[in-house]
């Protein structure tokens, strides 16, 4: 299974100076130490020149430093990260794209973080599809991490020795006939969704229902939990390519990351 290694990211419309200023703040910001003119002209493909002016008058306003040709966040742009990340809410970030992706598809969507004293993830937000054949979600509604779409996401962006110690106490006990039961199996799946960034399962813990789901991440780029889109196994296989693309710009854009169009992504059976 592979996929293209060089997304090609989406044309945005919008103010072209104020998103090359976003842009600045967000490159700084992964650079403590600094940046000089020439790095930073290079890192965002545009001219030394063109970009002088901006870089000035944002160290007029203290959002940037300059100290021995480097450019460093200033004290006002540290100052909105700390009001940004006070109103900074999990489930209101997550919520929005939820709902769109449901719009989008028809189908069941969720969004799922893990319990790890349970083994288990719980849905924290669920909206059902109209269809009338589909899958029944709801808000509480649990999965075992080793069987579900969601649940190996989340164990596939945990910490190893954390996923050791719930490997080794787990039960896995077989669903279906196609779930996973081996540990090997399910490390070798956890490998695959890491290098692909999203999980596809078919009927596994379900034997009529197939499901997808993607990573979420917060500021910090920790896991948060996992978004999920569940069908009826006809309905994802018809729709595989299409749902996936749009589950994965759903997944972006509730991690605040670039949403970028995924060209020939595979299809599962």
């Amino acid at each position: 299974m592979t996929t293209s290694a060089t997304p090609e990211v989406r044309t945005v419309k919008g103010p072209r100076a104020i998103g090359r200023v976003l842009d600045l703040l967000m490159l700084l910001s992964k650079h403590r130490e600094g940046l000089g003119l020439a790095e930073i002209s290079t890192a965002m493909a545009v001219p030394k020149s063109t970009f002088l002016d901006t870089l000035r008058g944002l160290c007029d306003l203290r959002y940037l430093v300059q100290e021995e040709g480097r450019y460093r966040l200033g004290p006002v742009a540290y100052r909105l990260a700390g009001h940004i990340m006070a109103t900074w809410s999990a489930p209101e970030v997550v919520r929005q794209p939820v709902k769109a992706l449901a719009r989008a598809t028809h189908e069941s969507v969720g969004f799922a973080i893990v319990d790890w004293e349970i083994g288990q993830a719980i849905y924290t937000e669920a909206i059902n599809s109209t269809q009338p054949v589909r899958y029944a979600m709801h808000v509480g509604i649990r999965a075992p991490l080793y069987a579900s779409a969601a649940g190996r996401v989340l164990l596939a962006h945990a910490e190893p020795d954390r996923v050791s110690a719930y490997l080794k106490r787990a039960k896995l006990r077989p669903l279906t006939a196609s779930t996973r039961v081996t540990e090997a199996d399910i490390r070798a799946d956890l490998d695959e969704i890491r290098r692909t960034g999203y999980c596809a399962s078919f009927g596994e813990m379900l034997s009529d229902t197939a499901a997808m789901a993607v990573p979420v991440f917060g500021p910090d780029d920790e896991t948060i939990g996992a978004m999920m889109l569940a069908a009826p196994l006809d309905r994802m296989r018809n729709n595989y390519d299409g749902f996936l693309r749009l589950l994965i710009d759903a997944g972006q854009e509730a991690s605040g990351r670039p949403v970028t169009a995924v060209p020939e992504l595979p299809s599962r059976d």
